[in-house]
C-alpha cells in the first residue's frame, strides 16, 4: 500500500508539471510582470538541492530540477542550507537558492508543499549576460510573480544580467 501511494504521488507530480523547461522568452514575460505584496519572514533552514527526492515532501522541487535538465549531484552545486519564508495571501512559501561551483550560474526556486517554480541563470563568462530558462510543477500560477517580487525587492538579481553576489541588496 505505501509503494502504492508513492507511484500515485509520483504520478500526480509528473502530471501537473510542464515537463520541460519553458523559453527564455516565456521566462523574461514572467520576469517582467508587476510584483505583488509579498511579506518577508525569517530565513529558516532547508533542503540542499543534493537531497531534492528523498523524502516525498521535496518531489516537487526534484521535478523542477530535473525539467530544467539539472542534475541534483552534491559535487557541483553550493548551497547554505537557508531558505527565506515568505507570506502572500496568508500562504507560506520558502525562497531557496543555489549556485553551480565552477560558473556561477544558478538557481533561484520558491516552493510550499505542492508547488514549485525555478528560474535557472546559465551564466555567459565573456559578458555576464544571462541564458534563462525556468519550469513550474504544481498550478499556483503566483508562485513564479511571488519569487519575482522578493528577487526585484530584496536583491540586486537580473535576469538579463549577472553580477557577482548579487543576491544581496545594494
Amino acid at each position: 500500500m505505501k509503494k502504492l501511494k508513492e507511484i500515485i504521488a509520483i504520478v500526480v507530480f509528473l502530471n501537473s508539471s510542464t515537463l520541460y523547461a519553458e523559453s527564455s522568452k516565456d521566462c523574461m514575460s514572467y520576469w517582467n510582470q508587476p510584483i505583488k505584496k509579498i511579506q518577508v519572514l525569517e530565513e529558516v533552514e532547508c533542503e540542499h538541492i543534493w537531497n531534492f527526492g528523498r523524502d516525498k515532501s521535496s518531489l516537487n522541487r526534484l521535478q523542477v530540477i530535473n525539467d530544467l535538465n539539472l542534475k541534483t549531484n552534491k559535487s557541483q552545486w553550493l548551497s547554505t542550507g537557508q531558505c527565506q519564508k515568505i507570506s502572500y495571501n496568508k500562504k507560506i512559501y520558502n525562497i531557496y537558492n543555489a549556485e553551480y561551483k565552477e560558473y556561477g550560474h544558478n538557481v533561484w526556486l520558491i516552493y510550499d508543499e505542492k508547488n514549485a517554480f525555478a528560474y535557472f541563470r546559465k551564466i555567459n563568462s565573456k559578458d555576464q549576460s544571462v541564458v534563462l530558462s525556468c519550469n513550474q510543477v504544481g498550478k499556483d500560477q503566483e508562485l513564479k510573480f511571488i519569487l519575482n517580487s522578493y528577487l526585484k525587492n530584496n536583491t540586486s538579481v537580473s535576469m538579463e544580467k549577472y553580477k557577482a553576489n548579487d543576491w544581496y541588496k545594494e
